[in-house]
């Protein structure tokens, strides 16, 4: 029964990249909101404001590359040890990139150089594409982020630990789909998402799972204005 219930899903790198981008910048921007805002400074023309999301998620790919170089989450890749004969200006030095999946040690994550480009680990004798791993270990070392609640006014600093099953699903769908400002998800996937659900092991009705996917969009997306848009930053090299 145990084996019948585990999460064998893959994720591509791309996948992987996104949720943590999500949980290093959620976490991120929730430390800087907690702290006193820096007085405003006088910048030049050549020394302009940086913004802080880039950095987080340049921190994001550093913690997911350090999991694989230590061995804390697993990935595989189809390899190749035959040679195109190209030069690098010319296009890809390798062909002939295995029909399976093998994994990727520890070791060959620390030899080889990661194009962030096309998601391909190379050194001088092989090269892995295609590259992927699975969900549960991803979200197990970067949980889907669920914001603190607020502090309890009667109990003096207490934190409150009631949230309604029906609001933490709503939140494990705004982490699941990545939902945000400027990334809104068609209601129709959303609501086939809830109507897979259960809570207090019943499954979802149709006109909840429409609420629900309604209350976690925009008003402005539920009336066609918001644009689906994915993270910036992915594909472009490092």
């Amino acid at each position: 029964m145990v084996l019948e219930n585990l999460d064998r899903t893959q994720w591509n790198f791309l996948n992987a990249l996104a949720h943590v981008e999500t949980v290093v910048v959620a976490h991120r921007a929730t430390e800087k909101g907690s702290v006193a805002a820096e007085p405003s400074k006088s910048y030049g023309q050549w020394q302009q404001p940086t913004d802080p999301v880039v950095a987080w998620k340049n921190e994001a790919r550093d913690q997911l590359l350090i999991a694989m170089r230590d061995g804390d989450l697993h990935a595989k890749g189809r390899l190749s040890t035959t040679s195109s004969g190209r030069s690098w200006a010319d296009g890809s030095q390798w062909k002939l990139h295995s029909g399976y999946h093998q994994s990727i040690t520890p070791e060959q994550w620390r030899e080889g150089e990661f194009g962030w480009k096309h998601h391909k680990l190379t050194t001088f004798e092989w090269e892995f594409i295609d590259i992927r791993m699975p969900r549960f270990m991803v979200k197990a070392i970067w949980p889907d982020f669920v914001p603190a609640v607020a502090p309890n006014a009667v109990g003096a600093g207490e934190a409150v630990s009631y949230s309604p099953p029906y609001l933490t699903l709503m939140q494990e769908a705004i982490a699941h789909f990545d939902l945000s400002d400027t990334r809104q998800e068609k209601k129709d996937v959303l609501v086939s998402w809830f109507r897979g659900k259960r809570v207090n092991d019943a499954p979802l009705s149709k006109h909840l799972a429409e609420v629900m996917a309604t209350l976690v969009r925009l008003p402005s997306a539920q009336r066609g204005g918001a644009k689906r848009s994915f993270s910036p930053g992915y594909g472009q090299a490092s």
